[in-house]
């Protein structure tokens, strides 16, 4: 990827955009907000108002401390710090509280100052609450526009979605779509809620047929953004399925197992050996980067066109990959990218049947987790296994709709902005899925979820190769014993009925 240098030296429509913007950004310490940030700084911004706030006692201004010395996507920090500090301004709040938790004078601040706002928090959790959803991901995008309404220099409103805001049509376009229920009316449900248990059961009802609350709630989120948009310049772009990143700033970085990284790391480490999955469906995943840059794009397009429905699909459908494709790309590294933190080797089997994946767990998760679960015992250690597999069992049903449905995603908005941008902006701002390779992605993701998520660096790799070739040899005994005791067995019955001597088979019975 270009450098600091190489990008600060290029001038078009697009970066000048932002040189010199307040962009005010929730979301920030999310995976994808981390990636934002970074850009940002790349794009000269003047300040980044940082909505962020305390988590276990650690204060923001911590927070934000350990993230920019952790994570890899922030290129620049280890030699340069201030060209992070000086740009960013903390503003201590919270998206699931009223009025965002914001203080008065910080409040006041951000409403002269702000140029553009890109509200990217979320509750991304699929089996979280509806109350907390609503909460966070509807209630929160209301109380971030009704703070752009004051916001004097305004010029956009960009809304981070997902495609599957609408996943109960087989095909989703640009535009705005009606919901089944009044959002703001559901927010006041919420909040009067008495029961909440109560509250839960009736929401398995509301939310039908979407799979799960993100879905749900981004929908309803969406509503809440299209009917500002007599009032503010407002902009939603819906990533799909959002896996690690494909070259900016770095190659294969994430910090989170959600979706499809799930998926692979699961399968590297030996942990998911059955999936219920349609292989021959394609594999809607988009790179984090993409993402990134596609907002940014959308965003400076939109601010040309205020009167239009700014509304853009950031999927890959003009260059999809099927399930069955990333599988054998993965799996071509099952032998060599071997994982410090892994369980077993890599034994990842699918199957169309929800019935028979069921049915395999017993004999793929569920057996193998009390053999280890007992062997720890005997160790005095704590049993964790069978804990690990509940957690594998609920990813695994939340992920279940999307790895069994597809959908077609028009993406004519987003063409058009592709189309807008001036030729250097396809390099420093990299977001047609077209340019996509996707077998060399698939092999810098697997790196880079060693590396960046598992925290396993590459030097490593002699010592974990060795106990994988130990593994991989134990595992071929054991389908050896395995499955002469099955035949042995199985001749065993047919002698003891009779059924050996007529087939022309050994008598076993003596033996």
């Amino acid at each position: 990827m270009a450098s600091l240098e190489e990008f600060r030296a290029y001038r078009s429509p697009l970066k000048d955009f932002y040189d010199g913007k307040t962009v005010l950004l929730t979301g920030g310490s999310g995976f994808l907000g981390k990636l934002m940030i970074e850009k940002l700084v790349k794009c000269n911004v003047a300040k980044i108002l940082l909505i962020l706030r305390p988590k276990k006692g650690v204060k923001p201004v911590d927070r934000l401390e350990e993230l920019l010395g952790k994570e890899a996507v922030f290129v620049n920090y280890a030699t340069e710090p201030q060209l992070y500090w000086s740009r960013i301004r903390i503003i201590s709040g919270d998206v699931s509280e009223l009025g965002i938790g914001v203080a008065n004078d910080d409040l006041a601040y951000l409403c002269e100052h702000t140029d553009l706002i890109i509200h990217a928090a979320a509750d991304v959790r699929f089996d979280e609450s509806l109350r907390e959803s609503i909460q966070t991901n509807v209630r929160g995008t209301h109380e971030m526009l009704k703070i752009a309404e004051k916001c004097t220099k305004l010029q956009m409103f960009m809304y981070i979605s997902t495609a599957f805001s609408n996943c109960v049509l087989e095909e989703i376009g640009e535009k705005f779509y009606e919901p089944v229920i009044d959002p703001t009316l559901l927010i006041k449900v919420a909040e009067r809620a008495q029961d909440a248990d109560d509250f839960e059961v009736l929401a398995r009802k509301i939310i039908a047929p979407w799979p799960n609350t993100y879905a749900f709630t981004k929908s309803l989120s969406e509503e809440i953004v299209r009917r500002y948009k007599a009032k503010l310049p407002v902009a939603i772009i819906r990533p799909s399925i959002i896996t690690t990143t494909k070259e900016d700033p770095v190659a294969g970085w994430t910090d989170n197992l959600y979706g499809f990284n799930g998926v692979v790391v699961g399968a590297a480490t030996g942990v998911l050996r059955i999936f219920h999955i349609r292989m021959d469906y394609k594999a809607s995943i988009v790179p984090a980067d993409t993402v990134i840059n596609a907002t940014l794009a959308a965003s400076w397009y939109a601010v040309q066109h205020p009167t239009d429905d700014n509304v853009f699909n950031c999927t890959t459908d003009d260059n999809p990959v099927s399930w069955s494709g990333t599988q054998r790309q993965l799996e071509k590294w099952k032998h060599s990218m071997t994982f410090e933190k892994s369980l077993w080797i890599t034994t990842y089997n699918t199957t169309r049947y929800q019935l028979v994946a069921d049915f395999l767990a017993i004999f793929y998760h569920l057996l193998p987790a009390l053999l280890f679960d007992t062997v720890l015992r005997l160790r005095g250690q704590k049993p964790q296994v069978l804990r690990l597999y509940q957690k594998v069992h609920r990813f695994s049903a939340v992920l279940r709709f999307f790895t069994n449905n597809q959908w077609r995603f028009r993406n004519g908005r987003m063409r058009t902005v592709l189309q807008a941008m001036a030729a250097d902006d396809q390099r420093f701002f990299p977001c047609d899925t077209k340019a996509i390779v996707w077998n060399d992605f698939l092999d810098d993701q697997i790196k880079g979820l060693r590396v960046y998520l598992m925290r396993d660096p590459l030097d490593t790799l002699p010592r974990t190769f060795a106990r994988h070739r130990r593994r991989l040899l134990v595992h071929r005994l054991m389908l050896v014993v395995l499955y002469g005791g099955m035949i042995y067995f199985a001749l065993y019955l047919a002698d003891a009925w009779g059924l050996a001597t007529r087939l022309g088979f050994p008598v076993v019975a003596g033996v």
